[in-house]
């Protein structure tokens, strides 16, 4: 669906008055934004030339983020299925399987969210240094969706009855959160240099 709408039609579906597309939806719009746009300055670069010796690790880049845009407009769709869901489940075990599940997907577009992150190394140190600004737009987009969908997970979380599924997800999700600050606490200091 979003594939094939227009970014006018995107923003008036979201701002609509159904709840789906909800969170999940924007939060894995965001990230295929993120990606896209790292892609473009690995594209740009190679496409110019620029720097031949690390023309290889860009394209590994490259293609990294061209899977992962597609995998976020998966997602997007899928998510925006996730709200009608759960809100026709009636109280108790299957509740808790939908809440579960919708926690798992959006703990799945985190960790998509953060192989942008991984790959922004590439795009911010061996980019055009010309579209440095968009290689650091790409990291903090990426990092927003990925705090975004952590959001989603904890949301979901909340609701859950079974206290040990939730309990593993939970430690999950703060192990990842962890992993996530350091690569980011990476990020910016390569950034800043």
């Amino acid at each position: 669906m979003y594939k094939n709408m227009s970014f006018k039609e995107i923003l008036n579906e979201i701002s609509s008055t159904d709840p789906a597309p909800a969170g999940g939806t924007v939060t894995a719009l965001v990230g295929a934004l993120a990606s896209a746009l790292g892609y473009m300055v690995a594209n740009y670069t190679i496409s110019n030339g620029n720097d031949k010796d690390y023309e290889n690790t860009l394209e590994v880049a490259l293609e990294n983020l061209i899977d992962i845009k597609e995998k976020l407009m998966e997602y997007a769709e899928e998510s925006s299925k996730y709200v009608e869901r759960i809100e026709n489940i009636k109280e108790g075990e299957d509740k808790d399987k939908s809440l579960t599940a919708a926690a798992v997907f959006s703990f799945n577009i985190a960790k998509t969210c953060y192989s942008i992150l991984k790959n922004c190394f590439t795009i911010y140190k061996y980019g055009n240094p010309v579209l440095k600004p968009e290689a650091k737009i790409t990291c903090y987009l990426a990092w927003a969706a990925l705090n975004s969908a952590i959001i989603s997970v904890e949301a979901n979380l909340e609701k859950i009855n079974k206290t040990e599924e939730k309990e593993n997800l939970l430690n999950d999700t703060i192990e990842f959160k962890n992993e996530a600050d350091s690569l980011l606490k990476e990020l910016k200091e390569e950034i800043k240099n």
